[in-house]
């Protein structure tokens, strides 16, 4: 709130009234195209931003410096305009876009859903092209799709414009990159499971890709004897980039070669100061970089496939102790290959079970118990994904019916049929 304060006089008069608005007017509910007030598509309502869409209401500022602001499309930024940009500053923007990458590992598209009923589902096209293999992450307003083994690449899709691709970077022959995280707008690292050498990238380089690469960090030395560590998941917290290292044994067909790491970069440095040892094997989900939650990271750690021998731990960056698994794969009963923590207790897991079917359980992770089961037997769920609207998407593979699910997260009842996509859905990113 110290941020309104430091507005002209007259722009102060205007954000107060709106925040009194807002705490008196029932919009929170109204269904958005997009979320008001966020100039600069990025996400997040800020109060300069709130500050230019009062300009634009008392006619200083015109709209197309923020088509944002004017909601209702009217050409003007009106008073209940102004309460919905003031509540995306206060609570957050709220997300109104499934990305889900579709794949039947021959050909890549993407498909897009809409949050708001009925729903709507732009299926997968060939004129939607990506690699075959892909995940996806969101900054700045654009897409940023991993296109990963054989790909080589990242691609930069624009939401505002159809989806459009703006660029597509190589990250080396053969690098297999598996995640991309954002320091800022002109600086990001890309992780490379393939090969030894983290990128350093500039996110905004031009279409040519001149610039694109900026640096690269050597994580050899925390690879086990054949040379590569294999990078992973990642994620920032204050100035530390955080590397999931799987730790496996390409001589052995990726057995892991011992416990997994967490490499641990100074970001305004680039220098490499410290590895967290974990407590299971084969550090392994498909989540959206590593999760944080509570300022720790939550790691789930497969071990060897048929095996329970894993589990979901918390990882103390601070002390950098890996805690110990909170629940194991014996609690849940099969591989954890992906989950979602909606709270201290409750829990969603994919899990792959010795006989390799597939099932989705949610779990009490204080009781270490399965307290539901959501799918099991002839299904194959790749990913799960939890939306700031209290939903749970499921990507849905199972060969004879495939389709996005959604259920309720707060006890996991269904929200709606089985959305076909078009090709098989794999990946799922939200956009604001």
């Amino acid at each position: 709130m110290r941020d309104f304060l430091r507005i002209e006089a007259r722009g102060r008069r205007a954000v107060t009234c709106v925040l009194v608005l807002a705490i008196m007017i029932a919009c929170a509910g109204a269904a958005l195209a997009a979320c008001p007030g966020d100039c600069d598509r990025d996400g997040v309502v800020t109060a300069d931003e709130i500050v230019t869409g009062t300009g634009v209401r008392l006619g200083e500022i015109p709209v197309s410096r923020c088509p944002a602001a004017d909601v209702d499309g009217d050409g003007d930024v009106g008073s209940v305009d102004l309460v919905a940009a003031v509540e995306a500053a206060l609570a957050g923007c709220p997300d109104r876009l499934a990305f889900v990458t579709a794949t039947d590992f021959e050909t890549g598209s993407f498909a897009v859903v809409g949050l708001d009923e009925p729903r709507e589902v732009q299926g997968s096209t060939p004129e939607r092209r990506i690699h075959g293999d892909a995940t996806a992450r969101t900054h700045g307003g654009l897409v940023y799709v991993v296109n990963r083994f054989l790909g080589d690449n990242i691609q930069v899709l624009d939401p505002a414009d159809e989806f459009r691709t703006l660029w597509q970077c190589s990250t080396g022959p053969g690098s297999n990159p598996h995640d991309i995280a954002f320091v800022h707008s002109g600086k990001a690292y890309v992780s490379r499971s393939d090969d030894t050498a983290l990128w350093i990238v500039d996110p905004s380089a031009p279409p040519g890709c001149d610039g694109f690469k900026t640096g690269e960090i050597d994580l050899s030395s925390l690879a086990d004897a054949d040379g590569i560590p294999e990078m992973d998941q990642m994620a920032i917290i204050g100035d530390r980039l955080y590397v999931l290292l799987q730790f496996l044994d390409r001589d052995a067909i990726f057995a892991p070669a011992g416990r997994g790491r967490i490499a641990v970069i100074d970001t305004g440095t680039d220098q490499l100061v410290g590895e967290i040892v974990l407590s299971g094997e084969n550090p392994f989900a498909q989540t959206k970089g590593l999760p944080v939650r509570g300022g720790k990271l939550v790691v789930a750690s497969t071990g060897l496939f048929t095996v329970a021998d894993g589990g979901i731990e918390f990882v103390d960056v601070e002390s950098g102790v890996a805690e110990g698994f909170f629940i194991t794969e014996e609690d849940l009963g099969g591989d954890i290959t992906d989950f979602v923590l909606v709270s201290d207790r409750l829990g969603y897991a994919v899990l792959s079970k010795a006989d390799f079917s597939n099932a989705l359980v949610a779990f009490d992770p204080m009781e270490r118990r399965v307290t539901k089961t959501l799918l099991s037997g002839d299904v194959f769920v790749s990913d799960i994904e939890q939306n700031t609207r209290g939903e749970l998407f499921v990507a849905d593979r199972t060969f004879n019916a495939p389709g996005l699910r959604i259920f309720r997260a707060a006890d996991g009842e269904p929200l709606s049929d089985r959305l076909n996509t078009g090709l098989p859905p794999f990946d799922i990113l939200f956009l604001k």
